[in-house]
């Protein structure tokens, strides 16, 4: 028995100081949200992007009572204390389990200076995870201190893992040489990894200031990059990153079952052109929670295919708000249903709540709460347009339209930039049971008042303000 004792201390001594180690700086860590392990460090008050960050708004996303965080259980291997030592063996085990488990890019070559292209360096570690047999979570860290270059990288399964994590400690730059860009339709991209968790409290720089001066306001006429791309990865965990200065969406979600994203701050120019915060398209039971959106574009865009959407706690601003659509372009059908936002807050926004639709689609939009939201001088807090495109093309049938129903917008109140608070355009026949209940808007001006604008809309309207003419009282 005593040989036994001796022969376990003398592991955890040898593996302690091994060079290699990496338990010997490294407790392990039980996320309630994420369970996960977690290199290095976890989440105690506060997480400022950036050292000389003053901007009180952009840290507050990253309190852990914004994420909704559990309480942590931690095991610190080699702490024989009294408090520790029945588990220690137990967490030995655990430790020796994420350490076989751990592929770190800086063992495949990356040099994480900012200038070399570590590109090569980050799918060979994650062709060795990817391919690893060894049981529990399979981790790729990307450590923290550390500035990594990647141009466009392709991240493919499905891996041999059900749970893959993918823990972002440091920080991970685009290419600031347009030219030197192997794919301009997405950056970086995960496929067919189901239980994929993506998180670590690092950044991830678009570095899309030169696209934006490229590209403007060409949408269709100037092809850039989404800064991350999740293609049919179910059930994947998307938490606690920053994302920064995307040359086009920063973060696309596309034919996923079931996923979450929380504790994210998504940041760019007002000015950005096209950098959409989150942008959903084909999936369905998606949560998105507790995050600061400031973009030039939608803060939350949900496209067609999509349905049991919910969105809690996010603020938004400056942008264009969370947005349906748009819907039935080119004449095409489109549906989203069962989406509920609630408890948002906009401020600055050029939209708050809006739906909208191309003229000459098909399809439906149906089944929409807007409820508990809060806003501060935006220029359309609540609108629905069915003519987001009236250039009517050959493809065209304009007597056809994106039915949109079942829309609620309930509790909500703030003060609008503009005296056209309420925006219900709607094509013939295309809009029904709308309601309004206890909405109140106010002027973001002094002595000024607000007022909605109807056409073809049905529905009713209960204690809101301003007067909506089409809905019945």
């Amino acid at each position: 028995m005593h040989r036994k004792v001796a022969i376990f201390l003398f592991a955890i001594i040898v593996i302690a100081n091994s060079p290699t180690s990496c338990i010997a700086s490294r407790s392990l860590v039980l996320d309630g949200d994420d369970a996960t392990p977690n290199s290095n460090t976890f989440y105690t008050s506060e997480y400022a992007p950036t050292d000389d960050d003053d901007d009180s708004q952009l840290k507050e996303a990253f309190f852990p009572e914004a994420w909704g965080s559990r309480p942590m259980k931690t095991f610190d291997v080699g702490n024989n204390n009294a408090e520790t030592q029945d588990d220690s063996h137990q967490a030995f085990l655990e430790a020796m389990g994420a350490q076989e488990n751990t592929f770190n890019v800086i063992d495949y070559g990356a040099v994480g200076n900012g200038q070399a292209d570590d590109s090569i360096a980050f799918l060979k570690a994650w062709g060795a995870l990817c391919v690893s047999t060894t049981r529990g979570i399979a981790t790729l860290v990307v450590p923290k201190s550390k500035t990594f270059l990647l141009n466009s990288v392709a991240f493919q399964g499905p891996c041999r893992s059900s749970n893959i994590n993918f823990q972002i400690q440091g920080s991970i730059i685009a290419p600031n040489n347009i030219g030197a860009w192997k794919n301009k339709d997405k950056w970086i991209q995960f496929a067919n990894v189901p239980g994929l968790m993506i998180n670590g409290g690092g950044r991830i720089d678009g570095n899309g200031a030169g696209w934006w001066k490229l590209c403007g306001n060409k949408k269709s006429h100037c092809q850039r990059p989404t800064s991350l791309h999740i293609h049919k990865c179910d059930g994947f965990l998307l938490s606690r990153l920053t994302f920064l200065n995307s040359p086009k969406n920063h973060i696309s979600i596309n034919s996923c079952n079931g996923g979450r994203v929380f504790g994210l701050l998504i940041s760019a120019p007002k000015e950005s052109p096209n950098t959409d915060g989150i942008d959903i398209s084909s999936s369905t039971k998606l949560t998105i929670h507790n995050s600061l959106i400031a973009t030039g574009d939608d803060c939350i865009a949900i496209n067609s295919g999509s349905s049991f959407i919910k969105i809690n706690g996010v603020k938004c601003g400056p942008g264009h708000g969370i947005s349906i659509g748009s819907l039935g372009q080119n004449g095409e059908h489109s549906a989203v249903e069962e989406i509920q936002v609630s408890n948002c807050s906009f401020r600055g926004t050029q939209n708050g709540m809006r739906i909208k639709t191309w003229e000459g689609g098909s399809g439906y939009a149906r089944k929409i709460t807007f409820e508990g939201i809060t806003f501060t001088d935006i220029e359309n807090p609540i609108i629905i347009d069915q003519h987001y495109f009236a250039n009517p093309t050959s493809v065209m049938d304009i007597n056809k339209c994106v039915q949109v129903s079942d829309v609620t917008f309930r509790n909500i109140a703030g003060s609008s930039g503009v005296s056209q608070a309420i925006t219900l355009d709607c094509g013939q026949n295309c809009c029904t049971n709308i309601i309004m209940d206890n909405v109140n808007i106010r002027s973001g001006v002094p002595n000024k008042d607000v007022y909605a604008y109807c056409n073809n809309a049905q529905g009713t309207s209960s204690f809101s303000t301003p007067y909506v003419p089409c809905l019945s009282h």
